[in-house]
């Protein structure tokens, strides 16, 4: 008898474990999705063929397609757990990203997220928040308010994508690989403060150079992200992570194929 239940207790926790493991089993690699402007379908055609404005009707088949095959969207303190302390991720995670801070992510992105349960970033240029809402005009790229930064804090954290230094100057470098090192990073450590948030970031553009990624290192920043194709690991540098852009053109099999890592470049 002895024999017997120790048998059992030996196979109930063989299966306790492999179930485990089954659901907690070590992600090797993720995508991070990279969108930026929102927008109804009815309204695309203001924005037909513009590479950054993804129909929010797409946004949403392809978050439903995450939902239906029971995807986990990723927080940064567990991409920092993975990064930082190779701690696995849960099997079939992804995590999702926005640039900029348009009121299209509010309008549109937030209520769709928040319908599958899921998390997202939004990395905002703090000068371009606004004091008061703003009406939506499909015509313009309007900004988050800072009231709508904090409404919205249940399904985005956020982060920073400079505080003035976003824009590209006529040799198609952002001011924020043109400014002084000091300038730089004074824009930075602004817009971490304005944003709450001490260790986000998006270069933006994506670009960036070593000078500023040690600057961005030593201001605090713990996770920076560029638009450099690609998945991330347990190996990746934390300050250049990869992102894969969305684009409006995408099949959902090729959102698929993005999302299981199987996506050829």
């Amino acid at each position: 008898m002895a024999k017997k239940f120790f048998l059992c207790f030996v196979m109930a926790l063989f299966l306790l474990i492999s179930s485990d493991t089954a659901i907690w089993a070590d992600q090797s690699q993720i995508v991070i999705l990279l969108y930026h402007h929102v927008i109804p379908n009815a309204d695309y055609k203001l924005y037909f063929n513009t590479p950054w404005v993804v129909p929010a009707e797409t946004l949403e088949s392809q978050m439903e397609y995450l939902y239906k095959n029971q995807y986990h969207t990723v927080t940064t303190d567990e991409l920092r757990s993975l990064v930082y302390d190779k701690k696995p991720l849960p099997q079939k995670s992804v995590m999702i990203t926005f640039d900029d801070g348009y009121l299209s992510n509010y309008l549109y992105a937030y209520p769709i997220l928040k319908q599958f349960g899921f998390k997202a970033i939004i990395f905002a240029i703090t000068s371009n928040i606004q004091t008061k809402d703003q009406d939506y005009h499909p015509d313009q790229l309007d900004m988050l308010s800072w009231m709508e930064v904090a409404a919205s804090s249940d399904v985005f954290e956020y982060g920073s994508h400079t505080h003035d230094l976003h824009n590209t100057g006529a040799d198609g470098k952002t001011r924020f690989v043109s400014a002084s090192l000091d300038q730089a990073k004074a824009d930075l450590q602004l817009s971490l403060k304005r944003i709450h948030n001490r260790y986000l970031f998006a270069y933006p553009g994506g670009q960036y150079n070593a000078n500023l990624v040690d600057m961005v290192k030593n201001s605090g920043v713990v996770l920076a992200f560029t638009t450099n194709k690609g998945y991330v690991n347990q190996n990746s540098n934390p300050l250049l992570l990869n992102r894969v852009t969305v684009y409006p053109d995408f099949s959902l099999s090729t959102f698929e194929s993005v999302v299981t890592c199987n996506y050829k470049y």
